[in-house]
């Protein structure tokens, strides 16, 4: 679209009057009609959009996680809209911002529409190394262009707007560490302001998310009271209601493509070599002969603690031996092995 028409069309979307509430009354949604823009070089006008033609404003950003178990390659966002109609998603997009509110990444620029519609359905959107890690393997209805960068997590902010830069909604995260706007259009807030910003980060280290707490009809009142971390394992759902939950890692997952320490959802050879690197039983303990301290409590391995998952008693024992080997290979859950690592450990 031309630039000097973008201002225009944005300028008249402004103008048009909105509701405090959910537009959806009776079964029907109530009309806004578009001025129409005069091409500058041009006798013919820009044609008229109703309000159906670019229904997709009344939409919540209910849920999103910036990393599963450490691995900030694993994203997901999922939509909610408070009303019916809402499913024409074809001049909308997401944008991620940093902890000033600059250096604005492209999340993705919905260029389709989903097929359902209705208060509370989702949409959902999803980084490709996320799909792998939940049972069942999660089918997005948009893949992420871009990732929210790492260096974002920790106070940022996301935005879902019109293609001409309107905000319909925007959650930031940070606390008083995020120093950007807080602010978008009076769709889905009655003060167009979304602040002050939830007092945490994006939640990256495990398996919960960051989540909406109104119901679906809900506007936004501010982003530190509206939202919370999920208890337990999130769980994200597409627009055909399918359902798809992040599992809790498996003792035995200890290691993943990142490293120790960062598990990847399956029990494979990366555990396995973190395990064997660590090693330290009471056999092997250097420890000078008739030494009656702990038997393992000369094990200097940097993953020591890390790979000792288990002993005697079920718990972990001081010392990586058979015990631990045994309890991850009784674990393994690998793709090679021909299991989708989300459905290891439901």
């Amino acid at each position: 679209m031309p630039t000097d028409l973008t201002g225009q069309i944005a300028d008249a979307r402004r103008m048009v009057p909105v509701r405090n509430n959910c537009r959806c009354k009776g079964g029907f949604q109530m009309h806004r009609i578009w001025l129409s823009a005069v091409l500058a070089t041009s006798l013919f006008s820009v044609p008229v959009y109703s309000a159906d033609a670019l229904f997709f404003d009344l939409m919540q950003i209910e849920q999103v996680i910036g990393g599963v178990n450490g691995d900030t390659t694993a994203q997901a966002i999922q939509l909610r809209m408070r009303c019916r109609f809402q499913n024409l998603l074809n001049f909308a997009r997401m944008r991620a911002f940093d902890a000033t509110g600059s250096n604005p990444v492209l999340l993705i620029d919905f260029t389709t529409d989903v097929p359902n519609d209705g208060t509370g359905v989702r949409v959902l959107i999803t980084s490709r190394n996320f799909d792998g890690l939940t049972s069942p393997v999660a089918l997005p209805d948009y893949t992420m262009t871009n990732l929210i960068p790492p260096s974002y997590l920790a106070a940022g902010s996301i935005t879902f707007e019109d293609d001409w830069g309107i905000i319909y909604w925007r959650l930031s995260w940070g606390g008083n560490d995020y120093t950007g706007p807080t602010t978008g259009d009076i769709a889905n807030d009655a003060d167009g302001d979304f602040g002050p910003p939830w007092p945490g980060p994006l939640p990256a280290g495990g398996v919960v998310a960051l989540q909406f707490q109104g119901p679906a009809n809900a506007q936004s009142t501010n982003n530190a009271a509206d939202y919370a971390l999920t208890r337990g394992a999130a769980v994200f759902i597409n627009n055909a209601a399918q359902s798809f939950a992040l599992t809790e890692p498996s003792v035995a997952d200890i290691s993943g493509p990142l490293g120790p320490g960062f598990p990847d959802g399956c029990v494979d050879a990366f555990d396995l070599g973190t395990l064997l690197g660590a090693w330290c039983s009471a056999a092997s303990d250097p420890d000078p002969p008739g030494d009656v301290d702990p038997p393992c409590e000369g094990c200097t391995s940097p993953n020591f603690a890390l790979a000792d998952i288990t002993g005697p008693g079920g718990v972990p024992d001081g010392c990586v031996d058979a015990f631990d080997l045994g309890a991850l290979l009784a674990a393994w859950c690998s793709v090679a092995g021909g299991n989708p690592c989300g459905t290891c450990f439901p």
